[in-house]
Formats: C-alpha cells, structure tokens, sequence
C-alpha cells in the first residue's frame, strides 16, 4: 500500500523544493480565480493570519470588486503588487495559468497541489482506510490530478451511474432518502430508477427558486409515472446546515449546477439541520452535494447519523481538504463506518466518498 504512494511523494517532494517555506513564510501572496475556491481561499487563508494582497481573475465585469475586502484585478496588475507567490485557485485553467506566469516572471502554484504536497500524510492516512482497490487507485489519480494540473489522470477512474454504482447503494430495499442538494431532481430520478420504484420516503432539497420549480414539476411526473403515493417524495426549498439561520445564494460561475449558499441575516433561504427536520425519524441513505456546506450538513445531522447509521454518498471535491475532512468527520460519528471512493467526471469535480456501516 506504500508502494502506491511513491510517485505522489516524489512529485510532492519536487513542488515542496520549489515552495519550502510555508504559507505563513511566503511573503506577499496573490490569487488567481475569484471564483468559488478562490473565495474559499480567502477566508481559509486569513483563519491562518495570511490576508491575501489581491485576487486576479479574468473576467473584467469582477474588477474592482473584493472578496472579504480583498480586491479583485487584472492580470496586468500583477508587476506593480510584486507578489512572492500566486496561488492558483481556478481549477479549470491551471496549466495556461502557470505558463502565463512563468512567462511573465512570477511565481506560481495551484492550490490543490500546494495542499497535496503539504498534507500528503493525510491522505496517506486516508488511502488506508478506503476498503477496495478501486478507490485506492480513484484516489491515487485524484491526487495526481491535483499535484499536475492534468485531468487525463482521471479518466481511467471514470464512472457512470454517480451515487448508486455500488451494490449497497441500490436494490430493492425499503430505503428513507434524503437528497441534500437536489438540483432539478435528477439524482431522485435514477434513486428510483436503482430501486426499482421500491422505497419508503424521498426528502429532497433544493434551495435556488429555478431549480427548485424544475424539482418540483419532475416530482409531479414522477409521482405519476411510478404510481407513487403523493407524499413520498417530499420537497424542501432550503439548505441543510449544523443549523437554523438565513442564507444567501449565488453562483459563482453563473451555472445553475453550483449555486453556493451563504450566511446572511437577510437571506432569501431557510437553512435547518437533518436533525432538527427529522425529529428522530428513520433514514437509511443520505446523499449530498452541496457546493461546499458538506461539513456543516454532517453537523446538523449528528444525531440521526449515529442513530440510524445511514449509507452517506458524500461530495468531496469541493475543497482540497474535503476528502481527510470529511471521512475525519464521518468516523467521529461512527467509527464503525467503511468507505470507498468513485469519481464520476472527466474533471476535478464529482469525487463522491461513499459510507456504509456493514
């Protein structure tokens, strides 16, 4: 199981060599992409005590604006800030990014692969825990993927069928389902599709007002279609947090897949917890892909995990910390839980750790 890990050791020792002093050492340090991860980033970097000199990003309608009072400029601006290191947080243009300042003169790295050298032994930790070779090489060629910047690392990790590809994950059994980021209700439809129909109950939410108006006309044909009882499938315009409170949503890309939610006294959408809305209820699989809340769903649903012992199909690809967080939190719940690990897109996205209890 070492073995596997030595090619991502030495490509982490390479980048290490290149970057040796730590972020709090780095210096003057800028960020490239002030879109979803570099927002993340900013406040990931300032609970550190490191505030950013700037955000450059592309698309000149953001100049001008700031992120958490970190302000977002053109490339040119680059020679007068004089940074020490630019980050590299939009994951789609790593490779161009890198090239354009290496040809420029400036020094840079992409996030990902910064936190994949510096946290290696954290994933070391969480390749032995997965259960089955497959997810130990879907692993593997994450991180490779991140450490390089090239995505042709995962297509030999590609899958169809996101959330139901294991055999525990679809049958014929009586199953209470909660879809936590729901979107258009695609993924309640092949839920029914791998259960053949057979279920007890579908808790979906979804909390942009598209989306959900979409979830809602798919439900209505669903409960038609399949002879369901007209509450089975339950919809839910809000999000699922450690607990109640108001956000706000945008996106940060513009596409309707990745609307991200926000706390905000004045926001638009509820947020509750899974333990508050279940008051004690059974549920038996629990998927999530909500741009980021992961950790605070898992939060809000303490209790009904360690009750129920629910199968969870968890995005973790959001952050580059979301994989050893997320199993760390998944295992303080239950340490009994086994996980595996697929990855169902050409691109860093769609990494879905599954969780089961046997």
């Amino acid at each position: 199981m070492m073995t596997d890990f030595l090619d991502l050791e030495a490509e982490a020792a390479r980048l290490r060599a290149r970057f040796p002093k730590p972020l709090k050492d780095a210096g003057r340090i800028v960020l490239y992409g002030a879109g979803f991860l570099g927002s993340w980033v900013v406040g990931w970097l300032k609970s550190q005590g490191i505030t950013p000199v700037a955000l450059i990003d592309g698309d000149a309608r953001k100049h001008g604006e700031s992120i958490d009072g970190v302000e977002i400029l053109d490339f040119a601006a680059l020679d007068s800030l004089r940074p020490d290191l630019v980050l590299i947080t939009a994951r789609h243009a790593v490779g161009p990014v890198t090239d354009r300042l290496e040809r420029s003169g400036h020094l840079g790295v992409s996030l990902d692969a910064w936190y994949v050298a510096d946290q290696l032994d954290r994933f070391r930790d969480c390749f032995a825990q997965l259960t089955d070779t497959r997810s130990r090489e879907t692993l593997h060629a994450v991180l490779t993927a991140m450490l390089t910047g090239q995505r042709a690392h995962l297509f030999s990790v590609f899958e169809q069928n996101q959330y139901f590809c294991l055999p525990r994950f679809c049958g014929v059994e009586r199953e209470a389902y909660v879809d936590a980021g729901a979107y258009v209700g695609d993924s309640i439809e092949r839920f029914i599709w791998a259960n053949a129909g057979v279920f007890s109950t579908i808790h979906a939410f979804e909390p942009a007002a598209r989306q959900f108006a979409a979830l809602t006309t798919r439900r209505d044909r669903l409960v038609q279609e399949w002879a369901l009882e007209p509450g089975q499938i339950r919809l839910n315009q809000a999000g699922l947090s450690s607990g109640s409170g108001r956000m706000s949503a945008s996106s940060a890309s513009g596409l309707l897949q990745s609307v991200a939610l926000q706390t905000s006294a004045d926001g638009e959408i509820p947020a509750i917890s899974l333990d508050a809305y279940l008051e004690g209820d059974r549920v038996s699989l629990i998927k999530a892909d909500v741009e980021g809340m992961e950790l605070p769903l898992l939060a809000g649903a303490a209790e009904t995990i360690r009750r129920h012992q629910p199968k969870l199909a968890i995005c973790v690809y959001h952050y580059p910390s979301d994989i050893p967080d997320i199993m760390a939190a998944i295992r303080s719940l239950v340490p009994e839980y086994r996980f595996s690990l697929r990855h169902h897109s050409p691109q860093l996205m769609e990494t879905v750790l599954y969780a089961w209890v046997e």
